[in-house]
């Protein structure tokens, strides 16, 4: 009989007679009899935790000690190897870094610093392990990290400066999860202000989020993007120009300084038509659009 998060086995199972013989041995007494809730005609054990218990007694002399004297229960003991520790070695795996999502209450956005593989793998698509810059409710930045399956498709925009939705634990914020369902305008708000914390005489937080209001997309044509040699935040301090498209025959030229992430470098080349956000009047006041916007629909 099965039950959620246990395997229930009676006395006279191969299981149960099994785990009765490894009693005998002093090295795994102690782990049985935590594992052990006795009753009147059955014993449950933690699936789990029994896996592990099988695993360790399999690399202990008490395991072999007790085959070469029960020569008849070699069948069952082949099964149990066979099966039972390559789905222990899956359990460990995922549950690895496993937080509960269910304390993870507060809604926010985390802000890449670093990646790398955990080395396992969901239909060929990768865990990654996050580690993030995270802005709190209260205004104050600090340092979590998360595990997601990344799809293959996706993992060229995980890059450092993307903002990906999370939630974090109120009560321990070293514990946080991947946001399946984040609220973007949320999301948006949290963006815009950690960016004024970064770079204090760029955009105000209140032209930023007019910008996310108010702005509209169009193509420009950059005419011309340089380095000041400033690093802030591991951003570079930019000067650059842009001509909005339909606009080249005006003459009209719109410049300022701004700063933009390592991985943008590429993209921004002057005599092509790249992405900006600009608030219809107030031109002047123009980003790009990059590949820096929060990450949203991966499941």
């Amino acid at each position: 009989m099965k039950m959620s998060g246990m395997l229930v086995l009676n006395n006279d199972s191969i299981f149960s007679n099994l785990l009765n013989r490894f009693r005998d041995h002093a090295i795994i007494l102690r782990r049985l009899n935590l594992l052990m809730i006795d009753a009147k005609h059955e014993s449950r054990y933690n699936y789990t935790e029994l896996l592990y218990l099988i695993e360790e007694v399999f690399f202990t002399g008490a395991f072999f000690d007790w085959l070469l004297s029960n020569l008849n229960w070699m069948i069952p003991v082949i099964f149990i190897l066979a099966f039972a520790l390559p789905i222990l070695s899956v359990i460990r795996r995922l549950t690895k870094g496993h937080v509960s999502k269910s304390s993870c209450t507060v809604q926010t956005v985390g802000f890449i610093r670093s990646t790398q593989q955990t080395g396992m793998y969901v239909n060929e698509n990768p865990q990654l392990l996050f580690e993030l810059d995270v802005l709190a409710e209260d205004g104050t930045v600090f340092q979590t990290s998360v595990r997601k399956i990344i799809p293959m498709t996706a993992m060229a925009g995980m890059v450092p400066g993307r903002a990906i939705p999370i939630r974090y634990n109120p009560d321990d914020r070293t514990r946080a999860v991947w946001d399946d369902h984040p609220d973007e305008s949320l999301a948006q708000e949290r963006a815009a202000r950690y960016q004024c914390r970064k770079h204090l005489d760029d955009l105000s937080y209140e032209q930023r989020m007019e910008l996310l209001k108010n702005g509209v997309m169009k193509k420009a044509l950059l005419k011309s993007f340089r380095l000041t040699g400033k690093e802030e935040a591991g951003d570079y301090e930019a000067e650059a120009a842009i001509q909005l498209a339909g606009e080249e025959q005006d003459g009209h030229i719109l410049a300022r300084t701004l700063y933009v992430p390592d991985t943008a470098l590429e993209y921004l080349i002057p005599g092509r038509y790249v992405d900006v956000r600009v608030i219809p009047g107030r031109e002047n006041l123009f980003v790009f659009v990059l590949d820096t916007s929060v990450v949203s629909g991966i499941s």
